[in-house]
């Protein structure tokens, strides 16, 4: 297991916490059926002798997972603000529906598999400070994110380039694991395109500005999709390697199963109609369509029929999405999550697709600093 060191970077004692009141740090904390991480999580970051410890507030959002026995130790934890919601909406929900709930002037989204490095509510609430109105490239920083890794120790790849269909294609040849990224090497912090939403930093009024996260991503791209319309809007971006903590089990991590192959192939394409020229989203779904045929034909041949299903629901998402119907394609996603078991088979009354909204509706915050 790796063992991180608190960087001299930031030094707590020269800064001053938010006002009496009022959280400088409000951490949200997803959850989906990791219940004995967001525990430990949730003790990392209390149990620490923290000069910022009476700054922060933790709210768990937990995304409807089946029921557990810590699920009421969690609720009780008088640290934390607890909230249940009534479907798996995915992680841009999660965060939203938790920002709904916070106060701090600084939101941080943390994975529950994360171990945090010593120091790490100081040296976060530090750099939020210094941050706060010292910009980068003559723009205020919007979102941070932080030096990430693995179980091994080595370094986890965390920021990378703007996807387009020329990156995408040639990442093909790369492993998961550095596909979507680019290493960052230096021991400073300085701007980048995006950064992963598995340990993010971001400020209040850029998240409000924006409107939250783009509940159209169930998971995979939401994060990309957040740091590019932040610098559409004038905010900046950067990485700060002097706050790290050990990602247990990232997602680029994990074998391709056929429910997450959904999942990411329904995110990228998402990402490519909103953000990219007309063609490259044509062209990235002609071939993601190709690939759903020949695995498909595959599941078929093998006699695996889930696979086959869900391969002809990625196909089908990438015509609906051809044509403009993201309703449709949200229902496809929704029946693969459904026999995935990531989702519950009963439907939510009022909404057309079961848990899921046809559209994203502009997320109401309203709640302010004090």
């Amino acid at each position: 297991m790796a063992v991180l060191r608190t960087s001299p970077s930031f030094s707590a004692t020269q800064c001053q916490p938010a006002a009496v009141g009022s959280p400088l740090l409000s951490v949200i904390i997803v959850n989906y059926c990791r219940w004995q991480e967001t525990a430990d999580l949730i003790e990392q970051l209390t149990a620490t002798d923290a000069f910022f410890r009476d700054c922060i507030e933790i709210i768990v959002v937990d995304n409807a997972s089946p029921p557990h026995p810590l699920e009421e130790q969690i609720r009780n934890h008088k640290a934390v603000i607890y909230q249940r919601l009534p479907a798996n909406r995915g992680f841009s929900a999660g965060v939203n529906a938790g920002f709904t709930r916070s106060h701090g002037d600084w939101i941080l989204v943390l994975n529950p598999d994360l171990i945090v490095c010593p120091g790490f509510i100081d040296l976060t609430c530090a750099a939020a400070i210094e941050l706060e109105d010292e910009p980068i490239e003559n723009q205020l920083v919007g979102v941070v994110g932080f030096q990430l890794r693995n179980r091994d120790g080595s370094r986890q790849f965390s920021t990378g380039l703007f996807p387009d269909l020329a990156r995408m294609v040639l990442g093909l040849m790369r492993s998961r694991s550095l596909r979507k990224y680019e290493l960052v090497e230096t021991s400073d912090r300085r701007p980048v395109a995006w950064v992963t939403g598995s340990c993010l930093l971001v400020r209040r009024r850029c998240l409000q500005q924006l409107r939250g996260f783009d509940e159209e991503f169930f998971l995979y791209y939401e994060d990309v999709d957040l740091c590019r319309r932040a610098r559409e809007s004038g905010w900046a971006v950067c990485y700060e390697p002097a706050v790290q903590a050990v990602h247990l089990d990232p997602l680029q991590n994990r074998p391709l199963t056929a429910p997450l192959r959904a999942i990411t192939r329904h995110a990228s394409l998402t990402y490519f109609r909103k953000h990219l020229p007309r063609w490259q989203f044509r062209a990235l779904a002609w071939l993601i369509e190709a690939e759903a045929r020949i695995l498909e034909l595959a599941a078929r041949c093998a006699g695996i029929r889930n696979e086959a299903t869900i391969a002809r629901q990625i196909r089908g998402m990438c015509h609906d999405l051809l044509q403009g119907l993201s309703c449709r394609a949200r229902r496809r996603l929704e029946a693969v999550l459904r026999l995935s078991g990531m989702q519950s088979r009963r439907r939510k009354a009022g909404s057309a697709s079961g848990a899921f909204p046809c559209r994203t509706k502009g997320v109401r915050f309203t709640k302010t600093r004090p």
